[in-house]
């Protein structure tokens, strides 16, 4: 009894100590300067399909998956379920993702997201600012290392929000419910060098004093600007002067240009704009029942007031023509017009 059970206990480490090694294994292939890793791999008709989990490596890239599939002729790698991609400072993630080594471009699809940390408010290049972190989803991201942008399709949001170093993930989460700036567009594409992302169709912009629609807007981290063009319109909050009362500013024009550090709009070309003034907390509305002659009056003497001051304004605009980013604007009422 005791020397069958010795065999036993023999056979059965041999067996152990025989699968170490295969569950250590992994298996190495290249593609250009991509280096493909997995545990489990077989290869058949120039197909490699990877099921123990793959990795990915290019450059200052990393692409890990619970699976993927390379095509040795076509040189494309195929990652399925849990795809994520690690760049500095930028993470993708996607449920599946097409890589192209010789281009060396990314395709992914199936609620991609990308998550991105940048600094806001830089002065100089010595000078560093704050750090906010970016969140993008959209039906599909197409990304080109090569060129350093990428191209985001469908239902495209994008939020912007504090960053803090040590926050979990259950903080980040909760942050992410209290954006600094929420964009919605269907295309936008962006620039990584030059911190530049541009928008089309149906491009709204939300922020706490700000709402504008436009057919485009471009948007510049570096000068934090934000150029809407093409049936531009916004409305903005703000302070009356030399009171504590908000006041809603409406504004229509070929293009609004919009400061989010400083909360400051202006707007150039066909400019049609109307306040409406706010009223202190808990005053009482002392106006019912007065003549209306005098109101009416009222509202002449603060149309007239409105109409002065974004005359000035406009014709300011000539001498900070400079503060407006090259682009294809869409002019309303000109020759390049739709309606």
């Amino acid at each position: 009894m005791k020397k069958i059970f010795t065999n036993i206990l023999l056979l059965s480490l041999t067996m152990i100590i025989a699968a170490l090694p295969q569950a250590k294994a992994q298996t190495t292939i290249s593609t250009g300067d991509m280096v493909i890793t997995s545990k489990l791999m077989t290869f058949h008709n120039g197909i490699y399909v990877a099921r123990g989990g793959i990795k990915a490596e290019q450059k200052d890239s990393t692409m890990t998956a619970d699976r993927g599939i390379y095509d040795q002729e076509l040189e494309v790698v195929k990652a399925i379920d849990n795809v994520k991609v690690t760049q500095p400072d930028t993470v993708l993630t996607a449920d599946y993702l097409e890589a192209y080594p010789k281009e060396d471009r990314l395709l992914a699809r199936g609620n991609p997201k990308v998550t991105r940390i940048i600094e806001r408010n830089k002065n100089n290049s010595d000078e560093k600012g704050s750090k906010t972190r970016i969140i993008l989803t959209c039906n599909e991201v197409e990304s080109f290392n090569k060129e350093d942008r990428f191209l985001a399709k469908g239902n495209v949001k994008v939020i912007e929000v504090e960053y803090r170093e040590s926050e979990t993930e259950e903080e980040a989460a909760e942050n992410e419910k209290k954006p600094i700036t929420q964009i919605t567009c269907e295309y936008m594409e962006m620039f990584s060098k030059e911190e530049k992302a541009i928008c089309r169709n149906d491009v709204e912009i939300i922020t706490d004093t700000l709402t504008a629609t436009g057919d485009k807007a471009i948007y510049l981290n570096l000068s934090s600007q934000v150029t809407i063009v093409g049936h531009a319109h916004a409305q903005q909050v703000s302070k009356e002067k030399g009171t504590n009362k908000n006041q809603t500013s409406e504004l229509f024009a070929n293009k609004i240009l919009y400061y989010p550090d400083e909360e400051r709009t202006i707007a150039v070309g066909n400019v049609h704009a109307t306040v409406y003034p706010g009223s202190d907390s808990g005053k009482k509305d002392k106006d019912k029942g007065k003549d209306k002659k005098k109101d009416k009056k009222k509202k002449k003497k603060a149309k007239k007031t409105e109409d002065d001051e974004f005359d000035v304004e406009e014709a300011d605009i000539d001498e900070n023509l400079q503060d407006v980013p090259a682009g294809d604007f869409t002019e309303i009422g000109g020759d390049n017009s739709d309606e």
